[in-house]
């Protein structure tokens, strides 16, 4: 080069260039560590439930050998996560009330209800209707007539 002002400018700027890509190569260093990062589960609430009034049963009402008749339970999910209920199963005997005297021997029973998947929404609830999935024996004592059986159940759920 013969222009010493244009050599001065190239080898000013060079050096410049130099000095600032070697701390950019000093800002883009990286390290890392290791320890423990730490969450909560939330602990899962019973599901609870309540039978319906005798409103609510709307076909096969019960008779002593008759078909089975369809039963509405309804689910409160406390939880602040949808849950599906999965199972609903008998825990107890079968009590009856309100009939025309004495209901002693219901002879009630409920056929458990284990391939279920019935959506239940997050702190809610839902009516669940469940054909089939109560019946009368022939064993009824007569004052079972016109009675309101009380059936308690185990309702199992799972996240969803």
């Amino acid at each position: 080069m013969k222009n010493p002002t244009l050599r001065r400018v190239l080898v000013v700027t060079t050096v410049v260039g130099a000095t600032l890509g070697g701390g950019i190569a000093v800002a883009a260093w990286t390290s890392s560590g290791s320890g423990a990062a730490n969450a909560k589960a939330g602990t899962a609430a019973a599901p609870t439930t309540t039978a319906l009034t005798a409103a609510a049963f709307t076909s096969n009402l019960l008779y002593p050998g008759g078909p089975a008749g369809e039963a509405k339970v309804l689910v409160n999910n406390p939880n602040p996560y949808p849950v599906k209920v999965n199972s609903i199963v008998a825990n107890g005997t079968p009590t009856g009330s309100g009939g025309t005297g004495t209901c002693t021997a219901t002879g009630v029973s409920w056929t458990a209800q284990t391939t279920l998947s019935l959506p239940v929404p997050a702190n809610g609830n839902a009516t669940l209707t469940l054909a089939g999935a109560v019946s009368m024996g022939p064993t009824s004592d007569d004052g079972c007539q016109g009675a309101l059986f009380s059936i308690p159940v185990t309702v199992t759920v799972v996240s969803g």
